[in-house]
């Protein structure tokens, strides 16, 4: 009986073990998945993705504000769909005081609002120009202590 037990035990452990190695059957991911304007995105735990706190759009762009409703802070996204060519689009940013950076594998170009504490992050994906503006430090005084870059790359997809 003990052998037909630790092998029963043995057996639910793998097929945990498989479940949790392929992230999009895990049934405990923490977070919320959205898509704006064809562009998808992943949220913390926390947001309001069901009643976003600005939406809107028209045939070139859209755009949607999330805000988190335990620390109130909000993320922007704009996604735009792309009608000047990627170098057009690097130049009026670099002269908008823009600076180049990596995030998560995309190459785009940021830029800190020392006002709104506020990190503006641009790039180019699927020839759409998408715009995340994130807080600089995330929820600073809670559990989720993130800053700019974290919370850049767990939102982009």
């Amino acid at each position: 009986m003990n052998k037909k037990l630790i092998f029963g035990l043995l057996i639910i452990f793998m097929a945990v073990m498989s479940l949790s190695s392929v992230s999009a059957f895990w049934p405990f991911d923490s977070g919320n998945d959205v898509t704006v304007n064809g562009v998808n995105f992943h949220l913390p735990d926390g947001f309001d993705v069901d009643n976003p706190v600005k939406s809107e759009s028209d045939n070139t762009y859209e755009q949607a504000v999330y805000k988190n409703t335990e620390t109130k802070d909000t993320v922007d996204f704009v996604v735009s769909d792309k009608s000047v060519d990627d170098s057009a689009i690097g130049s009026s940013l670099l002269k908008k005081g823009f600076e180049q950076k990596t995030i998560d594998g995309k190459e785009g170009f940021y830029k800190m609002d020392i006002y709104s504490k506020n990190v503006e992050f641009v790039y180019i994906d699927n020839d759409k120009v998408v715009s995340i503006i994130v807080p600089y430090i995330y929820d600073q005084y809670g559990d989720n202590f993130m800053q700019y870059e974290d919370l850049l790359s767990e939102i982009i997809k």
